[in-house]
């Protein structure tokens, strides 16, 4: 499976752990060069170093035309509904799974026909759970 994953940070690297070693070809975009360093050291994961605000450039230079998942996780809901909106409506991705922490922005999004998963206890069962689904 191609998963394409946008912002990292501790939620988006226990997720490439797991895709990782299921053998997934894993693709990370974020402006965290550290934490790029840390996921890019796990077998079948590339990553690309975010600078400017031109998403739609980075999703393309990430492989969104082929991912068959794609995972908004930033800590920024407004940005993660941004390139999840894009990556469902424009580029088709199969399956689109929005981490927001907005519980009025979980409804409404949802309400919308977006997978949404929030902060619960068990947050990264509910984004596997959202992708299996």
């Amino acid at each position: 499976m191609r998963v394409l994953i946008f912002g990292c940070n501790r939620l988006s690297s226990s997720l490439v752990a797991g895709l990782a070693a299921e053998g997934n070809q894993i693709t990370v975009l974020s402006g965290e060069r550290d934490c790029l360093e840390i996921v890019a050291s796990h077998p079948g994961v590339r990553v690309v170093l975010t600078a400017e605000p031109m998403m739609q450039d980075y999703l393309q230079e990430g492989g969104i035309d082929h991912a068959d998942v794609f995972l908004a996780m930033s800590s920024d809901d407004h940005q993660n509904l941004l390139v999840a909106q894009i990556a469902k409506q424009i580029f088709n991705v199969p399956k689109v799974v929005c981490h927001l922490a907005s519980p009025q922005l979980q409804v409404m999004y949802a309400a919308l026909g977006l997978d949404v998963v929030g902060y619960s206890l068990g947050l990264l069962q509910d984004v596997r759970r959202a992708i299996e689904q």
